[in-house]
């Protein structure tokens, strides 16, 4: 049985569109709003009458058991904690909490409301792993290499474009290192991980590199990832979807 029962979404793009369509082809789900901008609203005639909103107080009156955000760092600044104070949140857009005021928010919503907020792995493996070892972590090194437009920039960038600490990365580029932002909430936090962000002419995947060492342990994980064109790789939205499924439960055997 599902955990949740109604599920509203934040978003439509990539991401977002594949949550909608696997929430709607589960029979015991309820998709109780989308909330998109107003360039996005006519964008999904598709989906049942009622549901797609661009008035976020519309959709914070809206009760539901879990509120999914595949949309922009911005959004979830502004609405994560308020929608924490009467449903779970699940946000894929976790460059956001680098603001520490934003993470502190979070965290107080979440302690006064009995919620939680989930930190998907996206599009890197072994985020388990690492918050698991957390205690025994000394160094942990984060790699993301992709072509400059995947980074929205020129297609001639080259070379390194930052390195350094993981919440100054998450301000330069928002929307291209939740990998980073991830590892950072699961591991040493946000100025202990070091960040960094290669830019590579022509190069048509979307590279992850995590270095950790710590006490008795050393990892290397890569991750490589065809991109769709965007800032999105293509392993990213199956990702998310098996992130989905965990958080709504089920039976047989789950892999955690």
């Amino acid at each position: 049985m599902a955990r949740y029962s109604k599920i509203g979404v934040i978003g439509s793009g990539t991401i977002g569109t594949e949550i909608i369509e696997h929430i709607l082809r589960a029979t015991e789900l309820e998709l109780a709003f989308v909330l998109v901008s107003s360039a996005d609203s006519t964008t999904r005639p598709d989906l049942p009458a009622g549901v797609v909103t661009t008035d976020a107080e519309e959709a914070l009156a809206t009760p539901v058991d879990l509120v999914i955000e595949a949309a922009v760092p911005g959004v979830l600044a502004d609405l994560a904690p308020r929608f924490l104070e009467g449903a779970d949140v699940c946000g894929f857009s976790c460059t956001a909490l680098a603001d520490p005021a934003i993470e502190q928010a979070v965290r107080h919503a979440c302690a006064a409301s009995g919620h939680a907020f989930y930190v998907p792995h996206g599009a890197i493996l072994a985020l388990d792993g690492i918050a698991d070892g957390r205690a025994l972590l000394e160094n942990v090194t984060v790699t993301t290499s992709k072509s400059g437009p995947s980074l929205g920039i020129g297609e001639d960038a080259s070379g390194i474009l930052f390195e350094g600490p993981a919440r100054e990365v998450c301000a330069r580029f928002p929307r291209n290192v939740n990998v980073h932002a991830a590892i950072a909430l699961a591991g040493l936090g946000f100025d202990r991980t070091v960040s960094r962000v290669v830019a590579v002419p022509g190069l048509k995947t979307m590279q992850h590199h995590v270095e950790v060492k710590g006490q008795g342990l050393e990892w290397d994980i890569r991750v490589s990832s065809r991109s769709l064109g965007g800032i999105t790789g293509a392993y990213t939205p199956q990702s998310a979807l098996g992130s989905i499924d965990r958080l709504l439960g089920g039976s047989g055997i789950v892999v955690a």
